[in-house]
C-alpha cells in the first residue's frame, strides 16, 4: 500500500507549475514522479537528471535500456515501463530475462556486455573494479561512460524512492503513452542526429 497520500496537481500554484513542466519533458507525470510532489523544488531538481538520462545522453536507445532494466532488475515497477522499451530496442526476451537475473547475455557484443557488466558492478556494495572499469573505458568515451553512471545513478535513486514509499504501478494507458512518449523522443534524437552529420 502507498505510504504517501497522493498529491493533487492543482493543490498549490508551485505543484501545478512543476508537474506541467514534467507533462512538457515526458508527456505524463508518472506515479513514481507524483510520489516526490510532496517536495516540488526536490522533484524539479531530480526530474531534470532523469530528463537528461532519458532523452539527451550521448548513449543509444538499446544501451539506455540496458543500463535501466540492470539497475532496475529488482523493481517490479522499473521493469513495467522498461523491459518492453528493451525488447523495443532490440534486446531480445532472453536477454532481457540475463539481465533481471544479473547476468551478462552471452549474446552481448562487447559494448553492451561491458555497460552491462559495469551496471552490476555500480549498483553493487563493492562498486566497479579496475578490471570491469578498464573493458567499459576500451569500448566508450568518457562522456559515454559518465552517461551510463549517471543513468544508473538516477534510477538507483528512483528504484529506493519507488520501494521505500510502495508507489503504485501506473494504469496501462500510462505504460503504454510512456512507450510511445519514448519511441517519439528516440525519432527525435535519430533525426538530430542526422541533421548533423549532414551539416
Amino acid at each position: 500500500m502507498q505510504r504517501l497520500p497522493s498529491v493533487d496537481e492543482n493543490s498549490s500554484p508551485e505543484i501545478s507549475a512543476v508537474f506541467a513542466e514534467l507533462a512538457l519533458s515526458r508527456g505524463k507525470v508518472s506515479n513514481a514522479l507524483r510520489s516526490m510532489g510532496h517536495a516540488p523544488e526536490a522533484l524539479r531538481r531530480f526530474a531534470a537528471v532523469g530528463d537528461y538520462a532519458r532523452y539527451h545522453s550521448s548513449l543509444s536507445g538499446r544501451v539506455r535500456e540496458i543500463v535501466i532494466v540492470v539497475t532496475g532488475r529488482n523493481v517490479p515497477y522499473a521493469l513495467a515501463y522498461h523491459v518492453q522499451l528493451a525488447l523495443q530496442a532490440g534486446v531480445t526476451q532472453a536477454e532481457v530475462d540475463d539481465l533481471k537475473a544479473g547476468k551478462v547475455p552471452g549474446t552481448f557484443g562487447a559494448i553492451d556486455a561491458a555497460v552491462t557488466r559495469y551496471v552490476l558492478e555500480f549498483t553493487s556494495p563493492q562498486s566497479v573494479s579496475d578490471g570491469t572499469f578498464q573493458a567499459i573505458s576500451a569500448v566508450m568515451s568518457p562522456r559515454e561512460i559518465t552517461d551510463v553512471t549517471m543513468m544508473s545513478a538516477y534510477y538507483v535513486a528512483l528504484a529506493m524512492t519507488i520501494t521505500a514509499l510502495r508507489v503504485p504501478l501506473d494504469p496501462h494507458d500510462r505504460l503504454v503513452a510512456e512507450r510511445e512518449w519514448q519511441n517519439k523522443r528516440d525519432l527525435e534524437k535519430s533525426a538530430a542526429a542526422r541533421q548533423d552529420q549532414r551539416s
